[in-house]
């Protein structure tokens, strides 16, 4: 992540760019500000010895990695750091193509690889290493972690940026003198008035003190007790990220800053944006294809990743500054746009004659862009370092990006009545406050940002029906619908040629005349996107009259909606597995008043949903999902979404089987063994897990309803949000073991009597039906080939109604 090589270039050049900073838990008086990228910090604790010694085939350890999570940011605070965390908002569309190409190759791929690997070899530790994905309900359970943590202490804050998290991380560190800790080399080619530098999370080192010596006894009765001398003494014990169980706690870090970077180049500090450009971003190429097509073009093969870095460098430097010896160029740099025009130029010229006009200004484009994506905007000096107002903690409403996202019903309201919609603002209010408490997942923001929707996919069978379109998405269906009433999705785009074009046609039949209109078009899209170019970059270098040029413009939440009325049902894109590759498939958005009239909730629709009592809104999700009955409203919060998950995953293969009789969908069907299983995988005690030299075993089957309940989890734990009732459904991921249900299944006789389950008996409710009978062949050992991953043991049988889920949360039964 980040630009490309700049990782290995640091790394490469240590000693001239970084500086070491030490803290010590005994000397923490002064709190220093650090800014933690939340992604970088969950995939660096996945690497961390103790969570990647944990097979994560199974769906994820959810109670060891929360541990994590609690002990590194404590251990932080206690050597007087004050942590801000900031999380991605919804995607921008410019990094797509990058989304799409890291889920092909991180999880798609793994998964083809994983199935397509013999069973003895699959699941050894360096193929495990090799198919390695992100357990999915991690985000869930790290929230949940730094909100009990941020309960207890003021040092601890918690911030969801509008779009990129990147440029919001660095702005913030910005405003409070900050650090930013993340894995993007990104961090090093921001920058923002008053932000301190970027630290590598992996260059974050635990250090234990020296042993104590032991006192030496003067003598033992009649004999003088002699200890050898020990010359070589033991060094401190540096650890991962993870803290050492140690008293004093003492931590190195290594700090890099844009300044520092900027005059080791030789360059001003505001081109490192073009710098990382023309390198390769995140954001400079449409596909992997294409980048490296584009990094052929700009650079010789025999150049090594960072020489890159070096030798574009140089190339900008001698644009900027050219030689005295040779002649004066033709013109001077007048603007950003010549300096760039100029340097792709000069990076192309061993292809100039094999390149045409249109491919150079498009290459120039595509620079142009990348390099805008570093455009941080100044801040107001008059304006509060934080919150300037209760919308957003960096940004006043006329600049902030997020408030466009939830404003498009609302001002369409506004065109047409010429005054705002109470109810509607209320509705503004509540979902604006919702997700800067962390109460509304980033997920649901990019319907309403880009019309698109990245369920992420984890561990299955690649030559079936992926799960996130059989479970998850008649669930996003309906959340889809409930923000399009809400707030009002993007207008679907319209192809013109079933309007303008036609008229073209008949006009016009000379296809000559017919393609200067579409060069024309053309011209003028560039010509809108290269418009505010200067004056953004500029930004960069603290123009204070380019900056003040630019906030004239009319502010994005006045522009971003100029239709009176919807004369096309808004579609989403979702981007999810199609066999082999990740692929996009458009949905329509079906009316809300359409799907509360499909589970008999005709009144509902007479008024914004999201204004309804809570217990109205409780209906509809009870209802969609098929589980409005008294056994389950009877049930705690906390025993809700295990259950909802199962009675909606078995309820959509039961009617898939219907539908279609086939034996197969038939066999899909969940066995009610099974479902125990699951329900008792959630909060197991300690004393209830005897470890032994025993083996929990992977079977295709085991890990395909593991995939299934955890995305019918993630889905209803969205709807939950999205409905505003997540109090009222909380999530229970930090409760849930894989390994546990995979051992549950492997071994169901260790489950209590069925009478004596209550939550058994809230699923099978109405739905006895919807599951099969287990066949007994299914769990004789002797006869099951399985592949052996853990030591741990499934739990032993435990006392009759405390099993699992309720000796954790000690029930009454009745």
């Amino acid at each position: 992540m980040g630009v490309h090589g700049l990782t290995t270039y640091l790394r490469e050049n240590r000693r001239q760019l970084s500086t070491t900073i030490t803290l010590q838990s005994q000397l923490a008086k002064n709190q220093i500000p650090i800014v933690v990228d939340g992604w970088s910090f969950i995939y660096a604790l996945y690497r961390t010895p103790v969570l990647a010694s944990i097979p994560w085939i199974y769906g994820g350890e959810y109670p060891e990695f929360e541990n994590a999570v609690k002990n590194v940011v404590a251990a932080w605070l206690r050597v007087g750091l004050k942590v801000h965390f900031v999380f991605d908002g919804a995607y921008p569309d410019l990094k797509f193509p990058t989304l799409v190409t890291r889920l092909s190759e991180s999880h798609v791929q793994h998964s083809l690889l994983f199935f397509r690997t013999s069973a003895a070899s699959r699941t050894s530790p360096s193929s495990l290493r090799e198919t390695w994905m992100l357990p999915p309900l991690s985000y869930t359970v790290c929230i949940h972690a730094l909100k009990q943590l941020q309960a207890t202490t003021d040092l601890l804050e918690l911030h969801f940026a509008d779009e990129e998290g990147d440029p919001y991380a660095v702005e913030l560190a910005g405003r409070i003198g900050g650090y930013v800790v993340g894995y993007d080399s990104d961090f090093l080619v921001f920058n923002s008035e008053g932000y301190q530098g970027y630290i590598p999370v992996d260059e974050m080192v635990w250090k234990t003190p020296n042993d104590e010596a032991v006192p030496i006894e003067e003598n033992d009765g009649e004999f003088q007790v002699v200890r050898k001398v020990k010359h070589n003494r033991k060094a401190p014990v540096e650890s991962s990220l993870l803290p050492p169980d140690a008293e004093e706690l003492e931590l190195h870090v290594t700090a890099y800053s844009p300044s520092r970077l900027a005059s080791h180049l030789n360059l001003p500090v505001t081109l490192l944006p073009l710098l990382g450009a023309l390198v390769g971003n995140d954001f400079s190429a449409e596909s992997e294809t294409h980048r490296r097509r584009l990094q052929s073009l700009f650079f010789e093969r025999n150049l090594s990743i960072t020489q890159r870095i070096g030798h574009a460098a140089k190339v900008i430097r001698s644009i900027l500054a050219p030689n005295a010896v040779r002649r004066k160029p033709k013109h001077e740099v007048g603007s950003v746009m010549d300096l760039i025009d100029r340097t792709v130029n000069a990076l192309l010229v061993r292809h100039s004659s094999n390149l045409g006009t249109g491919e150079v200004e498009k290459i120039i484009d595509g620079v142009v862009e990348a390099t805008l994506q570093y455009a941080i905007p100044k801040a107001d000096p008059n304006d509060s370092p934080l919150w300037p107002t209760e919308l957003c903690a960096l940004h006043t409403p006329d600049t902030c990006s997020f408030l466009p996202m939830v404003s498009r019903r609302l001002l369409t309201q506004l065109q047409a009545m010429d005054e705002e919609d109470q109810e509607l603002l209320q509705v503004r209010e509540a979902l604006i406050h919702a997700y800067r408490q962390g109460s509304l997942s980033p997920k649901i923001m990019d319907p309403l940002n880009t019309s698109s929707s990245w369920p992420r996919p984890f561990l299955e069978h690649p030559d079936v029906e992926t799960v996130n379109r059989s479970i998850g998405r008649p669930i996003r269906e309906w959340i889809y619908s409930i923000l399009d009433d809400a707030a009002g999705l993007p207008d679907p785009l319209v192809p013109e040629s079933s309007s303008s074009q036609s008229e073209h046609e008949e006009s016009e039949s000379d296809d000559d005349e017919l393609i200067d209109v579409v060069e024309d078009d053309s011209e003028d899209e560039d010509a809108d996107l290269l418009a505010p170019l200067k004056g953004e970059l500029n930004r960069l270098h603290g123009s204070e009259d380019e900056t003040s040029q630019a906030t004239t413009d009319p502010p994005p939440s006045i522009t971003s909606s100029q239709r009176l009325e919807r004369k096309y049902p808004p579609t989403i894109t979702e981007y999810i597995r199609r066999g082999a590759r990740v692929a996009s498939e458009e949905i329509t958005v079906t009316p809300l008043r359409n799907l509360l009239e499909s589970v008999g909730l005709e009144g509902f629709s007479a008024s914004l949903l999201l204004l309804r009592p809570e217990e109205d809104r409780f209906t509809v999700l009870l209802r969609l999902l098929n589980s409005d009955t008294q056994s389950v409203r009877a049930l705690r919060p906390e025993q809700l979404a295990p259950v909802l998950a199962l009675r909606w995953t078995a309820t959509v293969l039961s009617k898939r089987a219907e539908e279609t009789g086939s034996r197969e969908r038939d066999q899909e069907r969940w066995a009610t063994t099974e479902a125990r299983c699951w329900l008792a995988s959630f909060g197991q005690t300690q004393e209830e897990q005897v470890q032994s030299d025993g083996t929990t075993t992977i079977t295709d089957r085991n890990i395909q309803l593991m995939a299934q309940m955890l995305v019918a989890l993630d889905n209803i734990d969205q709807l939950a949000e999205i409905l505003l009732i997540g109090h009222r459904v909380p999530s229970t991921a930090h409760l849930l073991s894989g390994r546990l249900f995979h051992a549950l299944l492997n071994a169901p006789s260790t489950l209590g009597p069925p009478e004596d389950d209550f939550l058994w008996s809230a699923v099978k409710t109405d739905l006895q039906a919807s599951f099969q009978e287990p066949k007994p062949k299914r769990f004789k050992k002797a006869k099951q080939k399985s592949e052996a991953v853990s030591s741990a043991k499934p739990p032993q049988k435990a006392q009759k109604g405390q099993q699992g889920f309720f000796a954790l949360l000690d029930l009454d039964t009745r």
